[in-house]
């Protein structure tokens, strides 16, 4: 084992070709657990990522390390420092902290007890339990999206699991919570990433046309972050929509 990390509590951080290990007082562990599948913390480029079962849980294609990709979709998004962000799925946390540091408050979700537990060892995933302005909620966000008000968020960053193992996430009844949820002109990013199109199938276009009986328009495609950018509609655009279908 190699020396990665050590904090000011005195917990330690090690790491070697497949693991990320962590010693506080005498014990020293693996980041990774079971739970419905194997978990596990990995180093990529020295920053730790997410893999289950063998897949890495981060977009790192033409990135250095995912950092770099939280801070591309939070740049498209353009931030302002009174905005409301929710970001649904949690993961490890990069891309909400990075989404606070240009609003106002994020809100991020997390299903998974196991990605939940292994953020909260993961010293690069400090801030993300630190920070005032960002919030932690422990759920499904298809049932805890409902319950948030209307219009209560300015952007929201959607980057789901795969569609094969959360298909409720890419449904047009989930976007259209997406829509009430979010203000007017508000922005959303959804990754979608490359799965399906070896296979002739084009997810980008699916969920670009569910998208867009939501509510939502302006969706691009960015190839770099493999995912659609959109705004929601206006009322008059809205308006206007309504009365030409």
């Amino acid at each position: 084992m190699r020396p990665l990390k050590r904090l000011a509590d005195g917990a330690e951080y090690f790491f070697d070709d497949k693991f990320i290990y962590a010693k506080k007082g005498q014990d020293t562990f693996r980041l990774a657990l079971f739970d419905n599948g194997f978990y596990r913390l990995r180093l990529f480029n020295g920053v730790p990522i997410l893999e289950i079962d063998g897949v890495r849980m981060h977009l790192v294609k033409d990135f250095k390390t995912p950092l770099d990709y939280s801070k591309a979709v939070v740049r498209r998004l353009r931030l302002k420092p009174g905005d409301r962000v929710l970001d649904t799925c949690m993961g490890l946390g990069y891309t909400a902290m990075e989404a606070s540091r240009g609003s106002g408050h994020v809100v991020t979700c997390e299903i998974s007890a196991a990605v939940f537990t292994l953020a909260q060892w993961n010293p690069w995933s400090a801030e993300l339990f630190q920070s005032k302005k960002i919030e932690t909620v422990r759920g499904d966000i298809a049932e805890k999206i409902k319950e948030f008000p209307a219009s209560s968020f300015d952007v929201i960053i959607h980057d789901p699991p795969r569609f094969s193992k959360a298909g409720e996430l890419y449904s047009l009844a989930f976007y259209l919570e997406l829509r009430r949820v979010l203000k007017p002109k508000g922005r959303l990013f959804h990754y979608v990433g490359s799965v399906g199109k070896g296979k002739g199938r084009d997810i980008a276009e699916e969920v670009a046309q569910r998208l867009a009986s939501a509510g939502f328009s302006g969706i691009t495609y960015d190839k770099l972050a493999q995912g659609l950018f959109a705004a929601a509609r206006g009322k008059e655009e809205q308006r206007q929509k309504s009365t030409t279908d």
